[in-house]
């Protein structure tokens, strides 16, 4: 697994909460909360559960994009009721959101230094 490029779809995942903010355009909240649909998600309940059940930094790597989705589903909520104000503050540094973002950012090397010291 690809733990970088899998830190990149999450920010991909910020820009397109950027962009519909500011191209009010609404974003769908359900498929922004859903853990599971995103490749890192069906990793984590697929291949990574079965292999790493059970591991401290898998688990912490599975409550991290866990809390990440939540809180980019409120933001996506928050922009598809067109609260824009509120969704900008909620995309700022220091948010919720941000600290999800840099706690799954860091879930994500962590469990990558755990695999590649597994495999040596």
């Amino acid at each position: 697994m690809d733990f970088q490029e899998h830190a990149n779809q999450h920010h991909h995942i910020r820009e397109a909460l950027v962009a519909a903010l500011h191209e009010r355009r609404p974003v769908d909240p359900a498929a922004m909360r859903s853990d599971r649909s995103c490749p890192t998600g069906c990793w984590i309940h697929g291949e990574g559960a079965r292999r790493w059940a059970g591991n401290h930094a898998f688990l912490g790597l599975l409550e991290a994009h866990r809390a990440f989705h939540q809180q980019a589903g409120l933001i996506a909520d928050q922009i598809h009721r067109g609260q824009w104000a509120e969704a900008q503050r909620s995309l700022r540094q220091g948010s919720p959101f941000a600290m999800a973002f840099s706690d799954l950012s860091a879930a994500l090397r962590r469990m990558r230094a755990t695999a590649e010291t597994l495999a040596a």
